[in-house]
């Protein structure tokens, strides 16, 4: 198997008539999928596009996204998934970095589209619409199919950009297909799974479940955005039985008044990832609802790297798990050492799914990937069973001084007082170039900064206690729920 697309072709071969994809009311089989991907390949290939050209797709979840990545993948083209929530400014980048030949997106969408492509060579194609109905139904009724090598571009990801500007990470066929084989040789996902998405299929962790749900078989259910009620109607109308998430998400539906029963006995697997589950939620989640969420651990450049699948979660509630089918996490020391059990170093991933480097930047490339690992940046430890354990970010040390400030640990302290309904810590450099730790704080009720340091004084050092203290009404965060720091600077 080479090509991603020979991915669903398995699929529809064993479960042709089986839902493929539901989008509210709407209902598309494997093999109308399958059909529908070649009349958009039929359609592209006739209008020039090929092997290797890079098409954007600006689409929600929907039938159309997931036909789209299909469709692109039959004739060799580079998939570039963007957010439907994306603004002008943050499409433009994406076009024009990734050079895309046309972009793919829906009526709605078509007036930011053409705004935000003015000055590249992209096209806007919209695919999706009421008055469309897949336009392209009538396209020449042919198999497209490329010849296309395991190492061939697939898509372009792209980081979060909590640091700057995103970071394009190229994963190729052979990526994708492995990243869905180790995912459901691990989750055990099978044709009888209902998932549902609301985190978006644009990002790389709804995007790597996606794979590996059609590579299951399983029945994906699309919601173009999060919202509560539509997502406990969803799985109790639908009887999901696995719904990925966001701590955010988990957060809302667990503090959510609920008028009526709900019944989510269905549910046999809820994931959290994308940022840290707070315990509380974790607690709350189960409380309400009789599940306990499990933390999955990935990234851009990996997919998938671990999940929590333990039959012992209460004691492990905190581990995002052991690693994925065929993929190996080590904890390393500065000097490249492995540490022992339970001892604290930097997370490095070997992996089959896992890129080769950042487009045009060889300095941050030869930093995060030596010796055949992605050094992640992250710190963590393995337990003497072997579960992963994330306790924070090498980067995000502060340096007071010689003196290092954990952020983590300042915002756990913080967390605890009773006004502070959000906290994140950083660095900044003062007048004098000097780092100094800063407080962005979203409060419960009104809040002096007085406060803050009343509660602080005596708990810990004082060159942990932040110089500069900021009430915000909200945190910026990406679509998964990651703290954007570099926007709190």
């Amino acid at each position: 198997m080479n090509n991603i697309a020979d991915l669903l072709l398995s699929t529809v071969e064993k479960h042709s008539d089986k839902t493929a994809v539901a989008e509210g009311e709407r209902r598309v089989t494997y093999a109308g999928l399958y059909s529908m991907a070649q009349n958009l390949s039929s359609f592209l290939a006739s209008k020039g596009i090929a092997h290797g050209d890079r098409v954007a797709i600006f689409l929600p979840n929907s039938i159309e996204l997931i036909a789209s990545f299909f469709a692109l993948a039959n004739i060799g083209a580079v998939s570039v998934p963007m957010n439907s929530a994306y603004k002008e400014e943050e499409i433009k980048f994406y076009v024009s970095h990734s050079s895309a030949k046309l972009v793919l997106t829906e009526e709605r969408l078509k007036t930011i589209a053409e705004r935000a492509s003015t000055g590249t060579e992209a096209a806007i194609l919209p695919i999706k619409g009421d008055r469309l109905n897949w336009p392209f139904s009538k396209a020449k009724d042919q198999i497209i199919r490329a010849n296309i090598e395991r190492e061939d571009e697939a898509i372009y990801l792209y980081s979060t950009g909590s640091t700057g500007k995103p970071k394009r990470v190229t994963r190729t066929h052979f990526n994708l297909i492995a990243l869905a084989h180790n995912h459901t040789q691990t989750v055990g996902w099978t044709e009888e799974d209902r998932i549902l998405f609301t985190v978006p299929i644009s990002h790389t962790y709804g995007f790597g479940n996606f794979i590996s749900a059609v590579k299951a078989g399983a029945s994906i259910h699309t919601l173009g955005e999060f919202n509560r009620n539509r997502v406990l109607d969803s799985i109790e109308r639908e009887r999901i039985t696995v719904f990925p998430a966001v701590p955010f998400m988990l957060g809302v539906l667990a503090e959510s008044l609920i008028q009526k029963h709900r019944d989510l006995s269905c549910l046999q697997l809820v994931i959290s990832a994308g940022a840290p589950l707070p315990k509380e939620t974790s607690h709350k989640f189960r409380d309400k609802f009789g599940i306990y969420p499990r933390q999955l651990y990935g990234s851009t450049e990996t997919g998938v790297i671990s999940i929590n699948l333990t039959d012992d979660i209460e004691r492990k509630l905190d581990s995002v798990g052991r690693p994925v089918k065929n993929v190996e996490v080590a904890i390393l020391r500065e000097d490249g050492v492995r540490c022992e059990t339970n001892e604290i170093g930097e997370i490095a991933v070997k992996s089959p799914s896992m890129t080769t480097g950042y487009y045009g930047l060889p300095d941050e490339t030869e930093k995060a990937f030596r010796d055949g690992y992605y050094f992640t940046g992250d710190l963590g430890r393995i337990d003497d069973e072997g579960y992963l354990y994330i306790v924070g970010r090498k980067k995000l040390f502060i340096n007071i001084s010689g003196n290092k400030v954990d952020p983590a640990e300042l915002e756990a302290l913080l967390s605890q007082h009773p006004k502070v309904r959000e906290v994140v810590i950083i660095g900044v450099n003062d007048n004098f170039g000097n780092e100094v730790v800063k407080a962005v704080i979203v409060s419960k009720s009104k809040m002096e900064t007085k406060e803050v340091y009343e509660f602080l004084k005596g708990r810990i050092s004082d060159f942990k206690i932040p110089r500069i203290i900021e009430f915000r009404e909200e945190i910026p965060k990406s679509p998964t729920g990651k703290i954007l720091r570099e926007n709190l600077k």
